[in-house]
């Protein structure tokens, strides 16, 4: 244990009780943000972040090419020419994703990517609909997994296929609150088993075929040519569309690196570069070798019975050694394997999810609660609403995987068109400084185009079958969005003009040396947040009110970690830094008028846990003590106010008051 542990766990467990004890069970003890080891034992090599952000993309072939099939219906002749353009997306998308990592190690993808290189509302679109998008990701990956499941049982235990579901979804929350790297580790077994067994069965699938490839194209370009002949080139070129919008889902995993940079081990381009490659290329393979053994093997749906489950028993279902049906234990091992995957899968939707909601936080188009950490230095208000989302989602489509994934993917792709569209124009404006800018740009031009035009055929072909609703959620989600940053911004123009008044306060004509503070003297103990017209609005208000009858004044600020600092070592402690030089401005400018003062400070995850300790500490050391804090009052007390800012004050009165010490709230009134 690291120094300074035993103090910080012990601290953490002050407000003990069985609640405590029950929740640091499930989900684990705190975790000191101090600790120089940390960022290590949370951080994922190029492999586990293959595991946590790739299984999304595997996963999907459990359900992508299988909808894609389908949707071919009497023209199954035309699955080479679908592999090969989705194989070919997945490779292109890749590469140009893999400059955005580049260009932003720190992550953020899409959302970054519009913000900085398009506009901040470009930004608030892309972020959007990247968290509508990863909702659907956990929706559609545990909707898809207890199909799979369900395919190994008769049809009258089908009713507990969405109780299953949502259970699987409340498992993953928890599992989550827990930390990335447990959560990652956890699921490393249900990733390798589905990988090894399904690159393996789809390859031997492709090898037996070897010797009838002649014949198979023969016949793919002659039935292509016929129906071309019958129906008209652009109906089978609809076709393909159509399938390939559905298909998809196959897509969707590929922005996850990108967003989830802050999780990789140092250094971070070259460890989300190396999980690039390891998810282009098992993701292009796995889509296409299963469109490819469809074709291959004839294979027709089944009621009750995934695709892959019919496949899977054509290929192996009748093997036998010395008498054991080894072929139905391979199929089940699949279809298990698939299921937990899938499950898994969704596991991309917590990690990446929360994390662009955490930058929309930072930026402010979302409640600033969303960038806190919670003890596990997770962000957990992220991880509960995306696992609301996706209930709200299962139950609205009763588990039904073919409704989910109408809805999904166009949201995915509206991401990658305003990433590539950025990265575009970062290059142009970048070719009198960069050698290789036309390689560059070239890459993310190609990406641009064919991005476009899915979103395109995708938006087109699935706007009256489902896509309509999530179009609407992600709107509201970004009027939602517009509106709390007017919100924000308009409380910082007032809180502006109260700097314009104040912060120009001159310093006084008497200032008095640092001395030792009177343990008994009556102590006035101002909480501030960083040098502003609101903390010495606090102090003179203190003086006007309470004349000369405090003479000493402690000043005291915690700086919050959160996922804004939360990006090494070095940003923690320049944080805790910054938090002492803006207390040191308190001082200054007191101890100019003939003030004694000190300050104290210092810096953590939960900033109310840290101050009420800090306070009892205070109160033990100046026992004639009384306590001040400001706070924003608005016209209404809404509960709209009251989600968009934290309260602070109001929370560290109600502790303190509960121990006895007296807390005054001094308002500052926002009209």
């Amino acid at each position: 244990m690291a120094p300074g542990d035993d103090d910080y766990l012990a601290g953490e467990l002050l407000n003990g009780g069985w609640f405590s004890r029950v929740k640091q069970t499930i989900i684990g003890r705190a975790r000191n943000p101090f600790d120089p080891r940390v960022f290590h034992n949370i951080s994922l090599i190029a492999f586990f972040a293959w595991v946590g952000l790739g299984a999304d993309g595997l996963s999907s072939a459990c359900y992508g090419p299988e909808e894609a099939f389908l949707a071919l219906r009497e023209f199954p002749f035309l699955a080479p020419f679908l592999a090969i353009i989705i194989a070919g997306t997945i490779l292109i998308i890749s590469r140009g994703y893999m400059l955005v990592i580049e260009e932003f190690p720190s992550g953020g993808g899409g959302y970054l990517v519009a913000s900085k290189l398009i506009s901040p509302r470009a930004g608030a679109i892309a972020g959007s609909a990247l968290v509508v998008d990863y909702v659907l990701t956990i929706a559609v990956s545990v909707a898809a997994g207890a199909n799979a499941l369900f395919s190994l049982f008769p049809g009258e235990y089908h009713v507990f296929r969405v109780p299953i579901a949502i259970l699987a979804v409340v498992f993953l929350v928890l599992l989550n609150l827990r930390g990335v790297k447990e959560s990652v580790l956890t699921l490393l077994p249900i990733f390798m088993i589905f990988v090894v067994s399904h690159v393996g069965l789809l390859f031997y699938g492709v090898v037996i075929h070897l010797t009838d490839i002649t014949a198979v194209s023969t016949t793919v370009v002659s039935e292509t040519a016929g129906a071309i002949n019958q129906y008209g080139f652009f109906f089978v070129l609809l076709i393909i569309f159509r399938a390939y919008s559905m298909g998809c889902g196959t897509l969707t995993g590929i922005e996850a690196v990108a967003n989830g940079m802050l999780v990789l081990k140092e250094p971070r381009i070259q460890t989300g570069k190396r999980t690039m490659v390891y998810m282009a290329i098992s993701l292009a393979f796995m889509a296409a070798a299963l469109m490819f053994n469809f074709l291959f093997f004839d294979v027709s749906p089944v009621a009750g019975k995934t695709l892959n489950a019919v496949l899977f028993s054509q290929m192996v279902g009748t093997w036998h050694i010395a008498g054991w049906q080894i072929g139905k234990g391979i199929v089940w091992m699949m279809l298990v394997s698939e299921a937990l995957i899938l499950f898994v899968a969704a596991q991309t939707g917590f990690l990446a999810g929360p994390r662009v909601l955490a930058n929309m936080a930072e930026d402010e188009w979302m409640p600033h609660r969303f960038g806190h950490l919670s003890e596990r230095l997770v962000t957990q208000n992220g991880i509960i609403l995306m696992g609301l989302g996706a209930v709200a989602l299962i139950l609205y489509a009763r588990g039904n995987v073919q409704t989910l994934v109408m809805l999904y993917a166009i949201n995915v792709f509206m991401d990658f068109t305003l990433s590539q569209l950025g990265m575009s124009r970062l290059w142009l404006s970048k070719r009198k400084i960069l050698a290789d800018w036309k390689k560059r740009l070239a890459i993310n031009a190609t990406g641009f185009v064919v991005a476009v035009v899915t979103l395109a055929i995708t938006v087109s072909l699935k706007f009256f079958k489902g896509g309509w609703l999530i179009i609407t959620i992600t709107g509201c989600l970004v009027i939602l969005c517009f509106i709390i940053r007017r919100h924000y911004e308009d409380v910082k123009r007032k809180l502006v003009k109260v700097d314009e008044i104040l912060k120009d306060v001159p310093m006084g004509e008497v200032p008095v040396a640092p001395q030792k503070l009177d343990a008994k003297e009556p102590t006035a103990v101002v909480l501030v947040s960083g040098f502003s017209g609101v903390g010495i609005h606090v102090l003179l208000n203190i003086h006007r009110l309470f004349a000369f009858r405090f003479k000493q004044y402690v000043f005291l600020s915690v700086g919050t970690i959160d996922t804004g600092h939360f990006k090494g070592a070095s940003e923690i402690e320049e944080l805790k830094k910054a938090t002492e030089n803006e207390v040191e401005r308190y001082v200054k400018l007191a101890r100019s008028y003939g003030l004694k003062t000190e300050g104290r400070f210092s810096a953590a995850i939960d900033c109310l846990d840290e101050m009420e300790k800090m306070c009892l500490q205070i109160r033990q050391d100046y026992s004639n003590s009384v306590f001040f804090a400001a706070r924003l009052l608005f016209w209404r007390d809404t509960l709209w106010n009251r989600l968009l800012h934290n309260e602070t004050a109001l929370s560290i009165q109600r502790r303190l008051l509960f121990h006895g010490i007296q807390m005054m709230i001094l308002p500052v009134r926002l009209r």
